[in-house]
């Protein structure tokens, strides 16, 4: 991607990125937090450690090859023709962010079936992992934002949030 000058309308000086793909890239990352935090609310009791990786994974990459192809037809719809090469990689590559976010919390299952962690302990350690990991992406996109005090806190813990509840639904499920 070429990238535009610092006073170009539409780029961030930081990251060269158009203003829209960091948005989408920003909110892929989020996104891909409180899936993974889904996916392994939604584990069932007993679930061998290898096939909930799998599943995570797997579930990440089908929900960015669909967010990647609705952005993709939403972009042709809008432009009127087809997209060149630039913006069909463009198109992938800001999608990948929700498949990145699930990284940290599966090193952390990795590990624990290398430790032979109960399952039952390790999707916890696991979302207990996700939801430090929603708690820093709401204080840097909340500091990144401008927002300072309690807004800041405020963000933070709302990011956060979206975590514990997976932590209450997997309680109430099973």
């Amino acid at each position: 991607m070429v990238s535009a000058p610092d006073d170009s309308p539409g780029v961030d000086a930081a990251s060269a990125l158009p203003a829209d793909s960091q948005v989408r890239r920003r909110a892929a990352h989020l996104y891909g937090l409180v899936v993974t935090g889904a996916v392994l609310g939604a584990s069932p009791d007993g679930v061998e450690l290898g096939h909930l990786i799998l599943a995570l994974v797997g579930t990440l990459v089908v929900y960015w090859a669909a967010d990647t192809y609705v952005h993709w037809m939403a972009t042709r719809a809008v432009q009127g023709r087809r997209l060149d090469p630039a913006q069909r990689r463009e198109a992938v590559r800001d999608g990948l962010p929700l498949v990145a976010a699930c990284t940290i919390p599966v090193v952390v299952l990795v590990a624990e079936l290398l430790l032979s962690v109960q399952t039952d302990r390790a999707v916890r350690i696991a979302m207990v992992v996700n939801i430090g990991l929603l708690l820093g992406v709401g204080w840097e996109i909340s500091t990144s934002g401008g927002l300072a005090g309690w807004r800041r806190i405020g963000l933070m813990l709302a990011t956060g949030l979206l975590g514990a509840v997976m932590i209450l639904l997997k309680s109430l499920l099973h």
